[in-house]
């Protein structure tokens, strides 16, 4: 699908700072970006779909349909622990209950693991890219590594305490932010999504 994207201001459909400041970071000086922050009066969004990518491009529609003078983006991402069946999976962010703290989630996932010998991982992001409610792409990345035994590290959120990268010693918590950016599942899918809007560009000068 062909779309003509203007200008490189986005909306991030979140109001999640943490992860706010994570996309801006990652688009860097090229991008304007904003979130839901200020938005006080919008609906709440049901995460119906099954596949990280599914709820992605449920909340990037929802939100462009509000606001459809926008170009939206919105993520959905998520730890696959092997052991667990691929579990928390899409329900990372309610592991342990609805509006859970970080800090449960990573209680509940490390009781679950406790004495088990296989501990691998990897981290999963998909990025819906939506204007005028009509889906242009998606965009994913990942990363594979393993879970530690106990939280580590103060940098990050979310299960970043307790996943350490293949190729690291360290958790994503303990790396600084720019090594963390350049390797993260969510590095890999800004990146793809920043040469795509590049790509859009260059085609749009010819």
């Amino acid at each position: 699908m062909t779309a003509n994207l203007g200008a490189m201001d986005l909306l991030l459909a979140t109001r999640n700072q943490h992860k706010t400041r994570e996309f801006a970071q990652l688009l860097g000086p090229n991008f304007t970006l904003r979130d839901l922050t200020s938005e006080h009066d919008l609906p709440e969004i049901q995460e119906t779909g099954r596949t990280f990518e599914e709820n992605a491009v449920i909340k990037a529609i929802a939100i462009s349909k509000i606001f459809p003078d926008q170009i939206v983006i919105a993520d959905d991402s998520g730890l696959e622990v092997k052991s667990l069946g691929g579990a928390p999976g899409i329900f990372s962010a309610r592991y342990a209950e609805e509006n859970a703290s970080d800090r449960r989630n990573v209680e509940k996932l490390l009781c679950e693991l406790q004495g088990a010998p296989e501990r691998s991982a990897r981290f999963r992001c998909v990025i819906a890219l939506v204007k005028n409610g009509e889906l242009i792409t998606t965009i994913a990345g990942e990363i594979a590594g393993k879970i530690t035994k106990s939280p580590r590290g103060e940098n990050g959120f979310g299960y970043d305490p307790i996943f350490i990268p293949e190729g690291f010693e360290e958790t994503f918590a303990e790396l600084p932010s720019d090594t963390k950016n350049a390797i993260s599942h969510r590095g890999k899918a800004v990146a793809e999504l920043v040469r795509y809007f590049n790509t859009a560009r260059r085609s749009a000068r010819k």
